[in-house]
Protein backbone atom coordinates (compact mmCIF):
# COMPACT_ATOMS: atom_id res chain seq x y z
CA UNK A 1 0.00 0.00 0.00
CA UNK A 2 0.95 3.74 -0.70
CA UNK A 3 1.60 5.90 2.21
CA UNK A 4 -1.22 8.78 1.12
CA UNK A 5 -0.29 11.11 3.77
CA UNK A 6 3.60 10.77 2.34
CA UNK A 7 1.94 11.82 -1.08
CA UNK A 8 0.03 14.52 -0.51
CA UNK A 9 2.83 15.75 1.73
CA UNK A 10 5.06 15.32 -1.22
CA UNK A 11 2.91 17.30 -3.79
CA UNK A 12 2.26 20.33 -1.42
CA UNK A 13 0.51 22.57 -3.91
CA UNK A 14 2.02 25.79 -1.88
CA UNK A 15 5.30 24.57 -2.44
CA UNK A 16 5.02 23.84 -6.19
CA UNK A 17 3.03 26.85 -6.58
CA UNK A 18 6.27 29.02 -4.98
CA UNK A 19 8.46 26.92 -7.46
CA UNK A 20 6.99 27.18 -10.27
CA UNK A 21 6.61 31.30 -9.61
CA UNK A 22 10.87 31.19 -9.19
CA UNK A 23 10.99 29.70 -12.19
CA UNK A 24 8.69 32.27 -14.42
CA UNK A 25 10.29 35.09 -13.08
CA UNK A 26 13.68 33.79 -14.55
CA UNK A 27 13.21 34.84 -18.29
CA UNK A 28 14.59 31.84 -20.21
CA UNK A 29 14.43 31.88 -24.04
CA UNK A 30 16.48 29.61 -26.19
CA UNK A 31 19.86 30.62 -25.60
CA UNK A 32 19.02 32.64 -22.43
CA UNK A 33 18.63 29.42 -19.89
CA UNK A 34 22.20 29.65 -17.97
CA UNK A 35 20.21 31.44 -15.12
CA UNK A 36 16.96 29.44 -14.69
CA UNK A 37 19.11 26.36 -14.77
CA UNK A 38 21.66 27.62 -12.05
CA UNK A 39 18.31 28.23 -10.11
CA UNK A 40 16.75 24.71 -10.61
CA UNK A 41 20.65 23.10 -9.75
CA UNK A 42 20.85 25.40 -6.56
CA UNK A 43 17.11 24.54 -5.13
CA UNK A 44 18.32 20.90 -5.79
CA UNK A 45 21.54 21.52 -3.73
CA UNK A 46 19.58 23.07 -1.05
CA UNK A 47 17.18 19.94 -0.65
CA UNK A 48 19.89 17.61 -0.61
CA UNK A 49 20.61 16.13 -4.17
CA UNK A 50 23.82 16.81 -5.89
CA UNK A 51 23.48 18.31 -9.47
CA UNK A 52 25.22 18.31 -12.23
CA UNK A 53 25.81 21.15 -14.76
CA UNK A 54 26.27 19.81 -18.15
CA UNK A 55 27.72 21.25 -20.62
CA UNK A 56 25.95 22.20 -24.04
CA UNK A 57 26.41 25.25 -26.10
CA UNK A 58 27.59 28.63 -24.15
CA UNK A 59 25.85 29.30 -21.11
CA UNK A 60 23.18 26.87 -21.02
CA UNK A 61 23.72 23.97 -19.33
CA UNK A 62 21.67 20.79 -18.65
CA UNK A 63 20.78 19.97 -14.98
CA UNK A 64 21.30 16.43 -14.05
CA UNK A 65 20.82 14.66 -10.86
CA UNK A 66 21.12 11.20 -9.89
CA UNK A 67 19.43 9.26 -6.88
CA UNK A 68 20.85 5.84 -7.00
CA UNK A 69 19.40 3.17 -4.72
CA UNK A 70 20.57 -0.09 -5.19
CA UNK A 71 20.17 -2.47 -7.72
CA UNK A 72 16.97 -2.14 -10.10
CA UNK A 73 15.90 -0.12 -12.52
CA UNK A 74 16.14 3.17 -14.28
CA UNK A 75 13.42 6.12 -14.19
CA UNK A 76 14.17 9.14 -16.03
CA UNK A 77 12.20 12.23 -15.02
CA UNK A 78 12.47 15.04 -17.92
CA UNK A 79 11.39 18.51 -18.69
CA UNK A 80 12.76 22.00 -20.36
CA UNK A 81 13.08 24.93 -19.06
CA UNK A 82 13.33 27.51 -21.91
CA UNK A 83 10.26 29.21 -23.41
CA UNK A 84 8.89 30.66 -26.59
CA UNK A 85 8.98 34.43 -27.22
CA UNK A 86 6.24 36.25 -25.09
CA UNK A 87 3.31 37.21 -27.42
CA UNK A 88 2.38 40.59 -27.58
CA UNK A 89 -0.66 41.86 -25.51
CA UNK A 90 0.26 39.71 -21.99
CA UNK A 91 -2.57 41.44 -19.31
CA UNK A 92 0.18 41.33 -16.77
CA UNK A 93 3.91 40.90 -16.74
CA UNK A 94 4.54 37.69 -18.71
CA UNK A 95 7.35 36.77 -16.20
CA UNK A 96 5.57 37.59 -12.76
CA UNK A 97 3.29 34.84 -11.98
CA UNK A 98 0.41 35.00 -11.52
CA UNK A 99 -2.40 34.08 -9.25
CA UNK A 100 -6.30 33.50 -9.72
CA UNK A 101 -8.03 30.92 -8.04
CA UNK A 102 -7.03 27.66 -9.23
CA UNK A 103 -4.87 29.46 -12.13
CA UNK A 104 -1.07 29.97 -12.15
CA UNK A 105 -0.38 32.26 -14.98
CA UNK A 106 2.87 33.45 -16.35
CA UNK A 107 5.21 32.89 -19.45
CA UNK A 108 6.09 29.27 -19.32
CA UNK A 109 3.92 28.19 -16.26
CA UNK A 110 2.17 25.20 -18.28
CA UNK A 111 4.82 25.07 -20.70
CA UNK A 112 6.61 23.38 -18.88
CA UNK A 113 7.99 25.30 -15.53
CA UNK A 114 5.45 23.69 -14.28
CA UNK A 115 6.28 20.10 -15.10
CA UNK A 116 10.09 21.03 -13.89
CA UNK A 117 9.00 22.30 -10.88
CA UNK A 118 7.04 19.18 -10.49
CA UNK A 119 10.28 16.57 -11.65
CA UNK A 120 12.19 18.49 -8.83
CA UNK A 121 9.43 17.57 -6.12
CA UNK A 122 9.62 14.09 -7.34
CA UNK A 123 13.32 14.02 -7.20
CA UNK A 124 13.28 15.05 -3.92
CA UNK A 125 10.63 13.06 -2.51
CA UNK A 126 12.15 9.75 -3.51
CA UNK A 127 15.20 10.85 -2.19
CA UNK A 128 13.58 11.42 0.96
CA UNK A 129 11.96 7.88 1.10
CA UNK A 130 14.56 5.46 -0.25
CA UNK A 131 13.38 2.64 2.21
CA UNK A 132 10.23 2.29 -0.44
CA UNK A 133 11.84 1.78 -3.81
CA UNK A 134 15.34 0.21 -5.38
CA UNK A 135 17.03 1.46 -8.47
CA UNK A 136 17.97 4.72 -9.49
CA UNK A 137 16.31 8.14 -10.36
CA UNK A 138 17.76 11.03 -12.82
CA UNK A 139 16.17 14.20 -13.08
CA UNK A 140 16.97 16.06 -16.44
CA UNK A 141 16.09 19.63 -16.70
CA UNK A 142 17.46 20.75 -20.31
CA UNK A 143 17.52 23.77 -22.52
CA UNK A 144 16.48 24.52 -26.50
CA UNK A 145 13.17 22.33 -26.45
CA UNK A 146 11.74 25.63 -28.25
CA UNK A 147 14.28 25.61 -30.89
CA UNK A 148 16.75 22.52 -31.82
CA UNK A 149 16.38 20.21 -28.72
CA UNK A 150 20.43 20.31 -27.91
CA UNK A 151 19.99 19.96 -24.63
CA UNK A 152 17.44 16.70 -25.26
CA UNK A 153 20.12 15.35 -28.08
CA UNK A 154 23.07 16.08 -25.58
CA UNK A 155 22.15 13.71 -23.01
CA UNK A 156 21.18 10.84 -25.34
CA UNK A 157 24.86 11.78 -27.01
CA UNK A 158 26.27 11.58 -23.62
CA UNK A 159 25.03 7.79 -23.05
CA UNK A 160 22.43 8.40 -20.51
CA UNK A 161 19.77 5.45 -20.66
CA UNK A 162 16.93 4.51 -18.62
CA UNK A 163 14.23 1.41 -18.15
CA UNK A 164 11.80 4.54 -18.63
CA UNK A 165 11.08 8.22 -19.16
CA UNK A 166 8.58 10.86 -18.09
CA UNK A 167 8.99 13.65 -19.93
CA UNK A 168 6.53 16.10 -17.60
CA UNK A 169 5.22 17.81 -20.82
CA UNK A 170 1.18 19.53 -19.99
CA UNK A 171 -0.84 16.24 -21.26
CA UNK A 172 -2.77 15.93 -18.21
CA UNK A 173 -5.98 15.49 -20.17
CA UNK A 174 -4.47 13.00 -22.87
CA UNK A 175 -1.05 11.30 -21.60
CA UNK A 176 1.02 10.85 -24.30
CA UNK A 177 1.99 7.68 -25.94
CA UNK A 178 3.21 9.26 -28.93
CA UNK A 179 3.62 11.71 -31.52
CA UNK A 180 4.93 12.74 -35.31
CA UNK A 181 7.87 13.45 -36.49
CA UNK A 182 9.40 16.59 -38.25
CA UNK A 183 11.53 17.06 -41.44
CA UNK A 184 12.31 20.11 -42.48
CA UNK A 185 13.34 19.92 -46.82
CA UNK A 186 14.78 22.79 -48.69
CA UNK A 187 14.47 22.48 -51.68
CA UNK A 188 17.07 24.12 -54.34
CA UNK A 189 16.24 24.52 -57.93
CA UNK A 190 18.59 26.05 -60.35
CA UNK A 191 17.90 26.93 -63.86
CA UNK A 192 19.77 29.38 -66.46
CA UNK A 193 19.25 33.14 -66.19
CA UNK A 194 18.45 35.29 -69.60
CA UNK A 195 16.79 38.56 -70.54
CA UNK A 196 13.15 38.77 -69.20
CA UNK A 197 12.56 40.13 -73.04
CA UNK A 198 13.57 36.85 -74.35
CA UNK A 199 12.37 33.85 -71.54
CA UNK A 200 12.60 31.14 -73.93
CA UNK A 201 16.57 31.47 -73.94
CA UNK A 202 16.74 30.76 -70.37
CA UNK A 203 15.51 27.99 -67.49
CA UNK A 204 12.77 30.38 -65.35
CA UNK A 205 13.94 28.71 -61.70
CA UNK A 206 11.23 30.18 -59.96
CA UNK A 207 8.38 28.63 -62.55
CA UNK A 208 10.03 25.11 -62.55
CA UNK A 209 10.18 25.68 -58.50
CA UNK A 210 6.25 26.62 -58.34
CA UNK A 211 5.35 23.65 -60.81
CA UNK A 212 6.76 21.48 -57.99
CA UNK A 213 5.24 23.32 -54.97
CA UNK A 214 1.98 23.10 -56.76
CA UNK A 215 2.02 19.47 -57.23
CA UNK A 216 2.98 18.93 -53.52
CA UNK A 217 -0.42 17.53 -52.66
CA UNK A 218 -0.05 14.57 -55.46
CA UNK A 219 2.36 13.40 -52.76
CA UNK A 220 1.96 10.13 -50.88
CA UNK A 221 1.48 11.01 -47.25
CA UNK A 222 2.48 8.10 -44.40
CA UNK A 223 -1.09 6.52 -43.12
CA UNK A 224 -0.94 5.97 -39.22
CA UNK A 225 -4.19 5.03 -37.29
CA UNK A 226 -3.73 7.64 -34.66
CA UNK A 227 -1.22 10.44 -36.11
CA UNK A 228 -1.60 12.00 -39.17
CA UNK A 229 1.30 13.47 -42.03
CA UNK A 230 0.97 16.51 -42.89
CA UNK A 231 3.08 19.31 -45.01
CA UNK A 232 3.43 22.49 -45.68
CA UNK A 233 5.11 25.32 -47.81
CA UNK A 234 7.00 27.47 -44.87
CA UNK A 235 8.99 30.10 -47.73
CA UNK A 236 9.54 30.37 -51.38
CA UNK A 237 12.60 32.93 -52.50
CA UNK A 238 13.15 33.17 -56.31
CA UNK A 239 15.12 36.18 -58.21
CA UNK A 240 16.46 39.44 -56.93
CA UNK A 241 15.12 42.21 -54.56
CA UNK A 242 16.84 44.97 -56.71
CA UNK A 243 14.96 45.44 -60.28
CA UNK A 244 16.05 43.70 -62.63
CA UNK A 245 15.00 42.17 -66.19
CA UNK A 246 16.39 38.93 -65.47
CA UNK A 247 15.00 35.12 -65.56
CA UNK A 248 15.67 33.76 -62.24
CA UNK A 249 18.36 30.99 -62.31
CA UNK A 250 17.77 30.12 -58.97
CA UNK A 251 14.84 29.38 -56.20
CA UNK A 252 14.83 28.13 -52.91
CA UNK A 253 11.67 26.78 -50.61
CA UNK A 254 11.33 25.00 -47.60
CA UNK A 255 8.91 22.50 -46.74
CA UNK A 256 7.91 21.37 -43.46
CA UNK A 257 6.68 17.84 -43.30
CA UNK A 258 5.09 15.98 -40.32
CA UNK A 259 5.80 12.24 -40.19
CA UNK A 260 4.59 9.40 -38.88
CA UNK A 261 5.70 6.02 -37.66
CA UNK A 262 7.17 4.13 -40.67
CA UNK A 263 8.41 7.61 -42.40
CA UNK A 264 11.60 8.90 -42.49
CA UNK A 265 13.63 11.14 -43.52
CA UNK A 266 15.42 9.42 -45.94
CA UNK A 267 12.03 8.45 -47.54
CA UNK A 268 10.39 11.89 -47.44
CA UNK A 269 13.71 12.79 -49.59
CA UNK A 270 12.94 10.21 -52.26
CA UNK A 271 9.20 11.25 -52.25
CA UNK A 272 10.60 14.54 -53.35
CA UNK A 273 13.04 13.61 -55.95
CA UNK A 274 10.70 11.19 -57.35
CA UNK A 275 8.27 14.16 -57.93
CA UNK A 276 10.85 16.33 -59.27
CA UNK A 277 11.47 13.83 -62.02
CA UNK A 278 7.99 12.91 -62.40
CA UNK A 279 8.03 17.20 -63.77
CA UNK A 280 10.57 16.72 -66.43
CA UNK A 281 11.99 19.66 -66.14
CA UNK A 282 14.91 21.51 -67.76
CA UNK A 283 15.82 23.27 -64.69
CA UNK A 284 17.96 20.90 -61.63
CA UNK A 285 16.66 19.74 -58.58
CA UNK A 286 19.01 19.69 -55.47
CA UNK A 287 16.94 18.50 -51.35
CA UNK A 288 18.08 18.21 -48.25
CA UNK A 289 17.24 18.34 -44.90
CA UNK A 290 17.71 21.26 -42.64
CA UNK A 291 17.81 20.74 -38.70
CA UNK A 292 15.93 20.22 -36.83
CA UNK A 293 15.08 16.43 -37.59
CA UNK A 294 12.66 14.89 -35.01
CA UNK A 295 12.04 11.09 -35.59
CA UNK A 296 8.13 9.80 -35.05
CA UNK A 297 7.90 8.27 -31.49
CA UNK A 298 4.69 5.58 -30.91
CA UNK A 299 4.74 3.91 -27.09
CA UNK A 300 2.64 0.44 -27.82
CA UNK A 301 -0.45 0.57 -25.48
CA UNK A 302 0.30 -2.89 -24.37
CA UNK A 303 4.12 -2.05 -22.88
CA UNK A 304 4.39 -2.93 -18.19
CA UNK A 305 5.63 0.65 -18.50
CA UNK A 306 1.87 1.85 -20.13
CA UNK A 307 -0.01 -0.34 -17.87
CA UNK A 308 2.20 0.93 -14.49
CA UNK A 309 1.02 4.05 -15.58
CA UNK A 310 -2.67 3.21 -15.82
CA UNK A 311 -2.83 2.02 -12.48
CA UNK A 312 -1.24 4.60 -10.67
CA UNK A 313 -3.36 7.28 -13.01
CA UNK A 314 -6.77 5.08 -11.89
CA UNK A 315 -5.92 4.87 -8.33
CA UNK A 316 -5.16 8.77 -8.37
CA UNK A 317 -8.16 9.78 -10.41
CA UNK A 318 -10.94 6.97 -10.06
CA UNK A 319 -10.69 6.65 -13.77
CA UNK A 320 -8.63 4.78 -16.74
CA UNK A 321 -6.54 7.50 -18.72
CA UNK A 322 -7.61 8.18 -22.14
CA UNK A 323 -4.34 8.31 -24.04
CA UNK A 324 -3.11 10.39 -27.06
CA UNK A 325 -1.00 11.32 -29.82
CA UNK A 326 0.72 14.38 -30.11
CA UNK A 327 0.39 16.49 -33.07
CA UNK A 328 3.34 18.22 -32.81
CA UNK A 329 6.99 17.68 -31.57
CA UNK A 330 9.01 17.31 -28.14
CA UNK A 331 12.34 15.76 -26.31
CA UNK A 332 9.91 12.47 -25.98
CA UNK A 333 10.68 11.76 -30.16
CA UNK A 334 14.25 12.01 -28.96
CA UNK A 335 14.56 9.90 -25.55
CA UNK A 336 11.77 7.39 -27.11
CA UNK A 337 13.11 6.80 -30.90
CA UNK A 338 16.66 7.67 -30.61
CA UNK A 339 17.47 6.52 -27.18
CA UNK A 340 14.90 3.64 -27.17
CA UNK A 341 13.77 4.30 -23.71
CA UNK A 342 9.97 3.47 -23.18
CA UNK A 343 8.31 7.48 -22.53
CA UNK A 344 5.31 8.61 -21.83
CA UNK A 345 4.47 12.54 -21.79
CA UNK A 346 2.73 13.59 -18.91
CA UNK A 347 2.68 16.07 -16.75
CA UNK A 348 0.29 19.47 -15.19
CA UNK A 349 -2.39 20.69 -17.86
CA UNK A 350 -1.41 24.00 -19.52
CA UNK A 351 -3.69 26.17 -20.82
CA UNK A 352 -2.91 28.96 -23.85
CA UNK A 353 0.33 27.54 -24.80
CA UNK A 354 2.75 29.91 -26.97
CA UNK A 355 -0.07 32.19 -26.28
CA UNK A 356 -0.49 35.42 -24.57
CA UNK A 357 -1.79 34.96 -20.62
CA UNK A 358 -0.34 31.11 -20.60
CA UNK A 359 -1.63 29.47 -17.42
CA UNK A 360 -1.02 26.10 -15.80
CA UNK A 361 -4.02 24.24 -13.63
CA UNK A 362 -2.69 24.20 -10.07
CA UNK A 363 -4.64 21.37 -8.36
CA UNK A 364 -3.19 19.07 -11.88
CA UNK A 365 0.80 20.31 -10.41
CA UNK A 366 -0.08 18.25 -7.01
CA UNK A 367 -2.33 15.44 -8.99
CA UNK A 368 0.93 14.77 -11.64
CA UNK A 369 3.13 14.33 -8.88
CA UNK A 370 1.34 11.97 -7.05
CA UNK A 371 0.65 9.96 -10.39
CA UNK A 372 4.28 9.77 -11.29
CA UNK A 373 5.25 9.03 -7.78
CA UNK A 374 2.63 6.22 -7.60
CA UNK A 375 4.17 4.93 -10.80
CA UNK A 376 8.17 5.29 -9.49
CA UNK A 377 7.22 3.06 -6.28
CA UNK A 378 5.51 0.15 -8.97
CA UNK A 379 8.31 0.27 -11.44
CA UNK A 380 11.25 1.06 -9.29
CA UNK A 381 11.32 -2.69 -7.51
Amino acid sequence: MVDEQWLRAASDTEEAVTLTSQLVAIRSYPGEEGAVQRKVAEWLRENGLEPELMPTEGDRPNVVARVENGEGPTLLLNGHVDTVLAAAGWSSDPWQARRDGDRLYGLGAGDMKAGVAAAMLITRALAQRRDLWRGTVIFSSVVDEEAYSIGARALIDAGIRADACIVTEPSWDRPTLGGVGKVLVRGDVIGRASHGSMPEEGVNAAVEAARLVARLDEMPLGQHPRMKSSQSVLSFHSGSEQYVITVPERARFTINRQIVPGETNESVLAEMRALADSLDSPATFEFAIDPPYYPPWEQPVEHPLVERFSRAYAAELGKEPEFGYFPGVSDANYFSADAGIPTIQFGPRGVGLHQRDEWVDIPTIGGAIRIILRLALDLLQ
